[in-house]
């Protein structure tokens, strides 16, 4: 049966389980699946019903945006992994440096 990689920052939903296994065809399946299971995951990863813009979801090691989306057919030995965006910036500590103090991206 399919599995689903859950990434740390939503295993608090699946009681700590970091691999999730499924009864499912297709990731949006597999995804209700996860939701019936762990109520309230699904709104963390979709909105109406679409992957929100900072998630990306892999069938294996294809982006399922790439593939069919969320119909995109799942085979027994499958595995699905969630995996939300890492974003980075600037802190305020980058205004308090001296000019000559190198700041890594944050320069402008």
């Amino acid at each position: 049966m399919p599995s689903i990689r859950v990434p740390s920052a939503l295993r608090s939903f699946t009681g700590g389980a970091s691999d999730v296994d499924v009864t499912a065809a297709t990731v949006r399946d597999a995804l209700a699946e996860l939701d019936r299971r762990h109520p309230g995951i699904a709104a963390r990863l979709l909105d109406n019903g679409v992957v929100k813009p900072f998630i990306r979801i892999f069938v294996g090691p294809d982006d399922i945006g790439g593939l069919s989306g969320l119909d995109t057919k799942l085979a027994e030995r499958d595995e699905v992994a969630i995996v939300p965006a890492i974003a980075g910036g600037c802190d305020d500590a980058a205004e308090a440096r001296e000019p000559s103090e190198p700041t890594g991206s944050c320069d402008a």
